[in-house]
């Protein structure tokens, strides 16, 4: 998201380091960024915080296609 929530973000400076560098871009939808290639985050938080532009549990938010289980539920 171009502007999500909540105002402190702690992850704005990697997300703004980001679209400098090219790796997220504008999409046809002005309110989003997109990857226009792969990027590898240091932790599954910095990658939620830089997708929904705001503060994020990356274990307890992203889940694994396979089965569904959050990275927490599944030891990660």
């Amino acid at each position: 998201m171009v502007n999500g929530s909540p105002r402190v973000k702690r992850d704005r400076e990697e997300r703004d380091r980001l679209v400098r560098q090219g790796v997220l871009v504008v999409d046809s939808d002005p309110d989003l960024y997109r990857f226009s290639r792969d990027h590898i985050f240091g932790s599954p938080s910095i990658a939620g915080g830089v997708v929904k532009d705001g503060n994020c549990s990356g274990p307890q938010s992203w889940r694994r296609p396979a089965d569904g289980k959050t990275l927490k539920e599944a030891g990660g």
